[in-house]
This record gives structure tokens, C-alpha cells and sequence, in this order.
């Protein structure tokens, strides 16, 4: 029996971390309006963890930017023909990935120099922190756009799950984004493992067979 690659799961892996960094290590961090003095106290009393957090975050680039290799793979082969679709799709993850990369290091500085900094600096970076969301939703709502037109088009992946990813990027441009920035993430591990059970190969096309030399004996 020839043994699956657990590569496909990498979609799925990215989600995890997310939800660890958000859910399991991140605490209710102030808001955008809150006291200077407010972001300092909270920073002092739980910088370590939410060091923690940031490392975690910006981790989950990693998982993502190979699903969305992988993506981008996958959608060609499926294609067959010149087409932007599978640059477009792995476009959005590299979009997202940089925009959880970068919200990570916004809040690392904040774990690691809030209650050194005056508060009105700590004041105005965690305002910042606390609306850094648009480059990785976006980005991740792209890469699902566009996978999900891949599906409805050449069928890489079953056509319902593609109407589904469509209508999950029209929510999130509207007042409901914060659902649609979730449920893309459900998506993605729905695709992950669809394409793990499938177990197709991830890597590049096979080469196609040799020519023999002119005027060599066939």
C-alpha cells in the first residue's frame, strides 16, 4: 500500500496555529482605545505569554505558504491551459501569510517592549495592532476565491465546495466579514483533508517521456 503524504494536512496545520495564538496562548489583549497606561500594565503582567503568541503566529506563515504551493500546483494540473487562477491563488496565501507575519511582529513588539515604552507610544501601537487584520483576511479570502474558481471551472475540487468559497469571500466584505474570515479558515481545513484522503501526488508533473535522438534506431 503506498503510503499518503500528510503534506496536504499543512492547510489544516496553518488553521491550528492560528487558533492556538488567538485562542489558546492570546488573553483579551486591551483595546484600540484604552489608556497607555492600561496597555503597559497588561504587557508587564502578561508579556511572556503573548511573546509566546507572536512566535506561534507568525509560525503558522510557514504551513500556509506550502498550501498555497500546493494550491497553485494542483490548480494547474487541473487546468491544463494557460491561466492567472493558480497564480492568483497562491498570490492571496503569500498576501496572507506576510499579513499574519507582520501581525505577529506588531504584537511581539508590544509583548516584548510595552512596558518600556512610554504609553502613549504603547497606546498608539497596540491601536495599530488591534486593526491589523485586513492584509491576512484579505489574502486568505483570495486564496479561497480563487480556488474555489478553480473548482467550479476545471473541477479542482468538488463544485459545491466551490459556490461555498465563493459566498464565504462575499461575506467578508460585509458587515459580517469577522464570520466570513472564519468560516474560510473551516474551509480550509475541509480542502486540506479532502486532498489528503484523495492522496495525490504534491509535487511537480511527471517529465514527459523522452524523445529518441534523430536518427537513432527505435
Amino acid at each position: 500500500m503506498q503510503k499518503r503524504s500528510l503534506a496536504p494536512l499543512t492547510g489544516a496545520l496553518f488553521v491550528v496555529l492560528v487558533l492556538v495564538a488567538f485562542f489558546a496562548l492570546g488573553q483579551s489583549t486591551p483595546g484600540g482605545k484604552d489608556s497607555g497606561l492600561k496597555v503597559v500594565k497588561f504587557y508587564k503582567d502578561n508579556g511572556g505569554r503573548e511573546m509566546a503568541a507572536s512566535f506561534v503566529l507568525g509560525l503558522s506563515a510557514v504551513p500556509l505558504l506550502y498550501f498555497s504551493a500546493m494550491i497553485r500546483d494542483r490548480g494547474r494540473a487541473a487546468i491544463q491551459g494557460r491561466s492567472a487562477l493558480p497564480g492568483f491563488a497562491f498570490g492571496g496565501g503569500v498576501m496572507s501569510a506576510a499579513g499574519f507575519a507582520t501581525a505577529a511582529t506588531l504584537h511581539l513588539a508590544l509583548a516584548d517592549f510595552g512596558d518600556n515604552i512610554r504609553p502613549v507610544a504603547a497606546q498608539a501601537l497596540n491601536a495599530i495592532d488591534n486593526d491589523f487584520f485586513l492584509p491576512f483576511a484579505v489574502g486568505l479570502v483570495t486564496l479561497v476565491l480563487a480556488s474555489s474558481l478553480m473548482a467550479i471551472r476545471a473541477g479542482l475540487l468538488p463544485k459545491w465546495l466551490g459556490w461555498v468559497g465563493i459566498l464565504i469571500f462575499v461575506i467578508s466584505f460585509t458587515p459580517a466579514g469577522f464570520i466570513g474570515f472564519g468560516l474560510s479558515g473551516i474551509w480550509v481545513i475541509v480542502v486540506s483533508i479532502l486532498f489528503y484522503v484523495r492522496g495525490e501526488d504534491t509535487g511537480a508533473a511527471a517529465a514527459p517521456p523522452a524523445q529518441p535522438a534523430v536518427g537513432s534506431p527505435t
